[in-house]
């Protein structure tokens, strides 16, 4: 047996979503753009695919779409758009977003202040959420983006969308939200300008990502190349996140308070982080006393219980705990899918127990 309890860095693909997929690497290989039979089908076809899209995410009929090939990659266009048609046409040059981010857009505006921009990064409250206050006075007349992610994917704290974007509307700051770690598990709309989110981490395929647009902002024109079996298979898999949603909320999350319980019985000095924040309902972080983190996540990983502590695509736990004030004493984040079962949870219960206190043993609890 073993627990796969690393959702938030890549999820396993969805039946739906494979099924949906695999008649376009077969029979329907067509280019939907061709002006003839082949790319007449693939074209109605993905008319519908890109509605369940839209419908996931409650977008209206007008606004826009673009099929990315990663959530990293819609990020990417996002901020090389802007960056051509705000900063280097109008003098914006000012990117605002805060230091609980991922990878992704952190390296998006360090290549944008090579470019001539300046990056703000908004502190994080001892909370995990965004400092409000900082970013409404970091918010001038040069800013061009506003940047936050719906929910941190190793903490699982929900930000406040939609304060964040009231600011943003009153000070006429475009606004982009990162549902890359919420998508799935939480419903979603466009609550700013622009929304992102990838595929893989809500069970579709790795290959997937997605931006939306308000039809009133500017928006990239971006080719007409589109790879149809992954697109096929995001359509897919946010189908099934909707009919999943109950599920998520309340078998998943009554797995999650099972495995807080059970981790906070079994091991002393076990701590859950960010307990009274509103988190989301499959994420769970800790931390350890008298362990180290690669040490602990190691140890799990020869007992196949599977864990993260960040980097990558991810902030790194240490550098994200440091910016929430918390100390890093063994920080190990665990997510779960609505695929994880009881007997995994109660299994990684066990596993975890033994791990910590063989390596509490090994450093005499310091």
């Amino acid at each position: 047996m073993h627990a796969y309890l690393d959702n938030h860095s890549a999820a396993k693909p969805c039946s739906s979503a494979l099924e949906r997929m695999k008649p376009y690497l077969e029979d329907e290989w067509g280019a939907f753009f061709s002006p003839h039979q082949k790319g007449i089908e693939q074209a109605h076809a993905l008319s519908g695919k890109v509605e369940a899209l839209y419908d996931f995410v409650r977008a209206k009929p007008e606004d826009r779409f673009y099929f990315a090939s990663s959530g990293a990659d819609a990020i990417q266009k996002l901020l090389d758009h802007l960056y051509l048609e705000a900063s280097r046409k109008e003098g914006k040059t000012r990117y605002i977003a805060s230091s609980l981010e991922d990878a992704p857009l952190l390296h998006g505006l360090k290549r944008l202040e090579e470019l001539g921009c300046h990056a703000q990064i908004i502190p994080a409250r001892e909370d995990g959420r965004v400092d409000l206050k900082e970013l409404e006075e970091a918010i001038d007349p040069r800013t061009a983006l506003v940047s936050v992610s719906f929910a941190q994917g190793l903490t699982g704290v929900i930000q406040p969308i939609e304060e964040i974007a009231g600011i943003c509307r009153k000070r006429g700051v475009l606004f982009h939200v990162d549902a890359t770690y919420a998508a799935g598990k939480l419903p979603l709309e466009i609550a700013g300008d622009y929304l992102t989110f990838a595929g893989d981490r809500m069970h579709g395929l790795k290959s997937s990502g997605a931006l939306f647009a308000k039809s009133s902002v500017p928006f990239p024109s971006l080719g007409s190349s589109v790879d149809v079996p992954s697109l096929a298979a995001l359509s897919a898999a946010a189908q099934q996140a909707v009919l999943s949603m109950d599920l998520m909320g309340l078998e998943t999350a009554r797995l999650r308070s099972r495995f807080e319980e059970g981790i906070l019985e079994e091991v002393p000095g076990a701590k859950v982080l960010f307990a009274d924040s509103l988190r989301l309902p499959n994420v769970s972080l800790f931390t350890f006393a008298g362990v180290h983190a690669e040490a602990l996540l190691y140890a799990l990983h020869r007992k196949k219980v599977y864990a993260t502590i960040g980097g990558v695509y991810h902030q790194h736990l240490h550098r994200l705990l440091l910016a929430c004030g918390e100390e890093d004493a063994g920080a190990v984040s665990f997510c779960l899918s609505r695929y994880t079962t009881e007997g995994e949870i109660d299994f990684a219960i066990a596993k975890i127990g033994e791990a910590v206190r063989f390596l509490q043993s090994l450093s005499g609890g310091l």
